[in-house]
């Protein structure tokens, strides 16, 4: 059973139970039916069918994908979580087939946690970082 007893301990329990042990049972505990993830670039998350697909859809990419988070704070019902995305990437990610290449990038999560369960989130990765580690040719702009 989650740990609910503040919005902190709710998001340690969700890095713990769901990226390092696995335990994708435990997302329909941690997450609200009306859950929403303003994940910007990737669309919309919505409730834990939409944590599960993106679950999937990262360890299909990067086998070995965990969350090491560096840094949590925490104010009222909030939650920011800074953390590093970290695995070998696998399978095809981005339209990018697997290339064996170890990643380690940096994002971060604020989270809303009411009532014990998560009801909604920003989550933003840095991608170009991401990116310049798989190999793709990405550029930014001559200022």
């Amino acid at each position: 059973m989650t740990d609910r007893s503040t919005p902190l301990a709710v998001i340690q329990d969700y890095y713990d139970r769901v990226w390092h042990k696995a335990e994708t049972e435990a997302v329909h505990d941690l997450f609200a039916e009306g859950y929403v993830n303003h994940a910007g670039a990737r669309g919309t998350l919505k409730g834990p069918e939409g944590i599960l697909t993106n679950y999937r859809n990262t360890k299909a990419a990067f086998e070995d994908g965990n969350f090491v988070v560096d840094m949590y704070v925490a104010e009222g019902t909030r939650v920011a979580a800074y953390y590093r995305m970290t695995g070998t990437h696998t399978g095809t990610f981005m339209g990018i087939p697997a290339t064996g290449t170890q990643i380690d990038v940096p994002g971060i999560g604020i989270y809303e946690v009411r009532d014990g369960q998560i009801q909604e989130s920003w989550v933003v990765r840095d991608t170009f970082v991401l990116l310049k580690q798989l190999g793709a040719a990405v550029t930014l702009p001559a200022e």
